[in-house]
């Protein structure tokens, strides 16, 4: 069951990739992708791709500063998907390859509200299943793997500082980093 609801939200974080239409709360980004990355970011609001946190954790004087930090982490290897939860919150994966590194249910705001693959079947990501996430079936969705209830959370943190056991940097641009727990 856990390991069918978890394939069925990354397929729909996967999915909603870079042809979503994103509308940012800080324009900036949305034109820096346009111009670096020649796509909208994924996301919206300060969600996924949209969040300021992964451009030099939210630090930056001029939009060439912000166009450099948006390179930076479409170089780092780092993928975010996200989908909508029917409380308003979002369902956001950290991808690897293929491999979900983390997830995390963040609010409109881009806060972490719950962080851990457990947490976002609590948080309402059955309703994910029950959005059309059937059909994401054929779509490819064998091709995910590393998801369970024990999928790790992740938090936006500084690329310096004193790491809890068992949490890891990745990191993103600039001085900012997902901590994955």
């Amino acid at each position: 069951m856990f390991k069918t609801l978890f394939s069925l939200l990354a397929l729909a974080l996967l999915l909603s990739g870079p042809t979503a239409s994103a509308q940012c709360r800080d324009p900036w980004i949305a034109q820096a992708y346009r111009q670096m990355a020649n796509r909208a970011p994924v996301g919206q609001g300060e969600v996924c791709e949209c969040n300021i946190h992964l451009y030099n954790n939210g630090s930056w004087g001029n939009y060439n500063e912000l166009a450099g930090y948006v390179k930076q982490y479409l170089q780092s290897g780092v993928r975010l998907g996200y989908a909508p939860l029917a409380n308003g919150n979002f369902a956001v994966a950290v991808l690897q390859g293929n491999q979900v590194a983390a997830i995390s249910v963040l609010n409109s705001g881009g806060n972490v509200v719950a962080s851990g693959g457990g947490n976002v079947v609590a948080s309402g990501g059955g309703n994910v299943v029950a959005s059309g996430g059937g059909n994401l079936v054929a779509s490819g969705g064998g091709n995910i793997s590393g998801l369970s209830a024990n999928t790790p959370g992740f938090s936006f943190g500084q690329a310096r500082g004193v790491l809890a056991t068992g949490e890891r940097r990745l990191p993103t641009s600039g001085g900012g980093t997902l901590v994955i727990r």
